[in-house]
């Protein structure tokens, strides 16, 4: 390491000390608080499993104190005095538990021990769900399903459960999303699920052993430990089961083969006893048609286990390999001041890729600590062949022909600390944790264009240029995060359900990154040398800090977290043997969470973000990219780092007769220094004009958007109207030929869908409008709005308990692409048929796209330019399917 740099990394790193120390002092300051009584316990059922999720009223003379059960079932609860507390405990499936407690003489703390809950015996059916029940609940950042008020049937997944939910969505690829943000991450009764992948284990897990589904705004573990939750949360899927379903074996094996060839092998197998979870998987098809013809194969193996009371440890390892052959059609039209550029591009390519991913885990949950680890690797590679014809007309007149093939490695490590610790004043509590990162990404490219001009008078050829390079790109990055957070509580008023608390937090990120580039030509005597103009050795820093002081107050009905941040960040960058501090800033901004529960079906949210965003190594590094020989890409050295201000705000409500659901929200951002594309027009050697991408610092982008979903069950949740929709407005910011250029652009959806659920037969469908505009300043462009009609009936008949028939019809009308393309209409009909006494294998014969008029269509937005966009597929084709399914969960008694 070179002495700067340990100079700039021992400046950091007294800067943390400082600050922790000037922390504790303020929190030593703090008055110690009164003595307070408190009461904790553990909830479990008949077979000893813990109960996650279950509401618990302690009611101490005139105060009523409400609290939940955490993921293990414990609970606590602090600021009451009395001598005498009564405990009433309701969670669904069991029958409600009262009962009265008195503290010895002398005493401020009392353990319950284990409560036992006995479950009902008549809860729910096992084919309809017939319970009654509200259908939403709303929690502190917790949107709960209760399963019961939505009907499924026996063979129904739990991606069949989600696609009734009012607001989620699962799109055909079974990836699921709430109000348009995707489902990152899942857990069942809140413990980490084998990989926690949604889209593997949504598709597996049965329905019918579901109890609540609940979408939780997630912070971190570290977050919901200590109670401080900063920045944007992602959305967490959390499955309930029901008594005694916790632990079982499932998994499944299936072979397909078809016409167009067309084929598909997948396996896998679970174990899951509570604790312990043994998962194996892998799958080989050609059925993926997302872009071009994919040839995938997958494999996996995942193990998690409890070493000791309370240390969890897991390892998993997964290979993945994907073969693509598309061809694709692109119409891209880019603005300047001196006209428009039209380019028509048709490509063919080959690539393939594998990739390696392990990674360990160990984690410890305590009443009082929690402690995380975890290292992990990857590796990528890829090989890729392409061939791009490109006619450019308008203001630049000429043919590219390009053959480039190019070759890929990118191995990763990373590894990560998290510690917390709640003290014994209740409320007290600190953290602190550290991110390590490392990769290298190596790029080989064998890049030959034949570039042919035209005349500008009679667009004749004048001259072909052939241009041949090879170039070597290698790209390093270690970066390393460190955070601490300490809370300290503030008195408590009368009103024992006030919580109040100072929260400090600091935030060290350093990310260096060199970057190597080397651009080879043949040369007279037909070997290789390096073009100096074309190669460069550059790297870069990013020194971020982030302190943060706020005050958080909580109670039953109302949470919230108000403070202020400082961000200062420095980039450094270092080229040709210089370096110098290419910017240094500091950023301010407040600190804004707020919750308001009014009550179990209506809450109000507001989040606010300000995060700084540095420049990557190739917008900063000034030496041209000629991947795209027709588009040279130059970066800015001198540029800043970019501040976003985000904020949401969110209103759920529930009907508490009709079971209608409401859910919308409104969400804005505002860019200061955005780092912005200048596309200028240039001379090259042959006195034509070429393009070149170069970036500038522009303030003035902002976005504000706004969605919903309304939801009305008719007739016992048999049939359901849904009306959900969302609307957007950008201003986009980019230059062209150093004059500004502003995009304004509007986009509109509104969706009408409508479900009919009886035990035999189920039918959906819904018809869509999106609307998308675009207007530059620039008005050289002509308006080309975007408008598609969308409509889809989807239905299933159980003919017998055997024998089942499904159809899919879609139709979908487009206008005011580039591109000319049908309207296609598509069809879709398979009958399954279930085997064996059981009926756990099914035999099924799927058609697809019987009229074979599939094509995919998509519009970008980049800077100045509109692109249409569609790839090559292979929709037409008729499936033979065998599956066997392995399905046991929990015990007898509770099926």
């Amino acid at each position: 390491m070179a002495s700067g740099d340990i100079k700039n990394w021992n400046l950091g790193h007294l800067r943390g000390v400082f600050l922790f120390q000037v922390i504790l002092v303020l929190c030593a300051t703090v008055a110690l608080g009164q003595s307070q009584q408190k009461l904790q316990g553990l909830v479990i059922d008949s077979l000893e499993n813990s109960v996650g999720g279950a509401d618990i009223y302690l009611i101490a003379g005139k105060d009523t104190l409400n609290s939940s059960t955490d993921i293990h079932g414990r609970f606590n609860f602090t600021g009451f005095q009395a001598d005498k507390v009564s405990l009433l405990i309701l969670s669904i499936g069991f029958k409600p538990y009262s009962r009265t407690f008195h503290f010895e003489k002398g005493y401020l703390q009392l353990n319950v021990g284990q409560l036992v809950l006995t479950s009902e015996s008549n809860l729910l059916d096992e084919v309809i769900i017939s319970a009654k029940d509200r259908p939403v609940k709303f929690k502190k950042d917790t949107i709960q399903y209760n399963a019961a008020f939505y009907q499924v049937s026996e063979n129904d997944r739990v991606e069949d459960l989600l696609r009734q939910l009012p607001g989620v969505e699962v799109d055909a690829n079974g990836n699921a999303s709430t109000m348009g943000k995707p489902l990152i991450k899942l857990r069942v009764n809140g413990e980490d699920f084998f990989t926690n992948n949604v889209k593997d284990f949504i598709s597996q897990l049965p329905a019918k052993v579901i109890d609540k589904i609940e979408i939780i705004n997630d912070y971190g573990d570290e977050a919901n430990f200590t109670g401080i939750k900063e920045g944007e949360p992602q959305k967490m899927l959390n499955l309930v089961t029901k008594a005694g379903q916790n632990h079982g074996k499932f998994g499944n094996a299936g072979v397909s083969g078809g016409t167009n060839n067309r084929y598909g092998l997948q396996g896998n197998a679970n174990l899951w006893e509570d604790t312990r979870q043994i998962g194996m998987n892998s799958s080989s098809s050609n059925t993926n048609n997302e872009a071009g013809v994919n040839t995938n194969a997958a494999a996996g193996i995942n193990y998690r286990d409890k070493l000791f009371t309370g240390i969890t440890a897991s390892a998993a390892y997964s290979y993945d390999y994907n073969n693509n052959n598309s061809k694709q059609q692109n119409k891209v039209e880019s603005i300047n001041p001196g006209g428009i550029i039209l380019n028509d591009l048709n490509s063919q390519s080959r690539s393939l890729d594998n990739t390696h991913h392990i990674n360990f885990n160990i984690q410890s949950i305590a009443d009082k600590s929690y402690f995380q680890a975890s290292l992990g690797g990857s590796l990528s590679e890829r090989n890729k062949d392409a061939e791009t014809f490109s006619n450019q007309t308008g203001l630049i007149h000429q043919n590219l022909k390009s053959n480039n093939r190019s070759m890929t490695e990118t191995p990763n490590l990373n590894a990560n600390v998290v510690w917390a610790r709640s003290m014994d004043k209740p409320g007290r509590s600190m953290s602190g944790g550290i991110v390590m990162s490392s990769g290298i990404n190596q790029v080989e490219e064998d890049l030959a264009n034949v570039i042919t001009y035209f005349n500008k008078t009679n667009s004749l050829p004048t001259k072909d240029s052939l241009v041949h390079r090879f170039v070597e790109t290698e790209n390093r990055s270690n970066a390393i995060t460190a955070d601490f957070r300490y809370s300290e509580p503030l008195r408590s008023d009368e009103d024992s359900l006030v919580r109040r608390n100072i929260d400090f937090s600091y935030f060290f990120s350093l990310n260096k990154t060199r970057n190597s580039l080397y651009t080879r030509v043949n040369d007279e005597n037909g070997d290789l040398s390096i073009v100096d103009s074309l190669s460069s050795l550059y790297s870069s820093s990013f020194l971020q800090q982030r302190i943060m002081v706020s005050y958080r107050y909580q109670s039953k009905e109302f949470n919230y977290n108000l403070g202020i941040s400082a961000q200062p960040s420095e980039v450094r960058g270092r080229y040709s043997g210089y370096e110098k501090i290419l910017n240094s800033q500091l950023n301010l901004s407040p600190i804004a969470n707020m919750n308001f529960i009014l009550s179990d079906w209506n809450s109000f949210s507001f989040v606010y973000t300000g995060v700084t965003t540095p420049p990557d190594i190739y917008q900063l590094q000034p030496v041209p990219n000629i991947s795209n020989i027709q588009n040279v890409i130059v970066g800015n050295p001198n540029l800043k780092s970019s501040f976003t201000h985000s904020g949401s705000l969110n209103f759920q409500h529930t009907g508490e007769k009709s079971g209608s659901t409401l859910m919308v929200g409104l969400n804005s951002s505002f860019l200061e220094n955005q780092v912005v594309s200048n596309v200028v027009l240039v001379q090259d050697t042959l006195n034509t004009l070429k393009q070149e991408t170069r970036f500038e610092n522009a303030s003035g982008a902002y976005q504000i958007g706004t969605n919903y979903s309304f939801a009305y069950p008719f007739a016992n949740n048999r049939f359901n109207v849904e009306l959900r929709g969302n609307w957007d407005y950008m201003n986009m910011i980019s230059f062209a030929n150093d004059l500004l250029n502003t995009n304004r652009n509007i986009s509109f959806s509104q969706t009408l869908k409508m479900r009919l659920t009886r035990p035999k037969f189920y039918l959906s469908g819904y018809a869509t409008y999106s609307y998308s505009s675009n207007r530059y300043a620039i008005a050289l462009l002509r308006l080309r709005n975007i408008e598609t009609w969308q409509f889809n009936v989807n239905s299933r008949v159980n003919l017998n308990k055997s024998l089942f028939l499904t159809a899919d019809v879609s139709k979908r009308i487009n206008s005011g692409y580039s591109i000319n393309i049908s309207n296609p209409l598509l069809l879709n009909l398979s009958i399954e048929k279930s085997l064996f006494n059981n009926r756990q294998g099914s035999i099924s014969v799927q058609a697809y796209d019987l009229l074979n008029q599939g094509n995919n269509l998509v519009r970008s937005i980049s800077d100045n330019s509109i692109t249409d966009s569609r790839f090559n597929q292979i929709t037409r084709y008729v499936l033979l399917n065998f599956t066997y399914r392995l399905q046991k969960f929990g015990s007898p008694e509770h099926k």
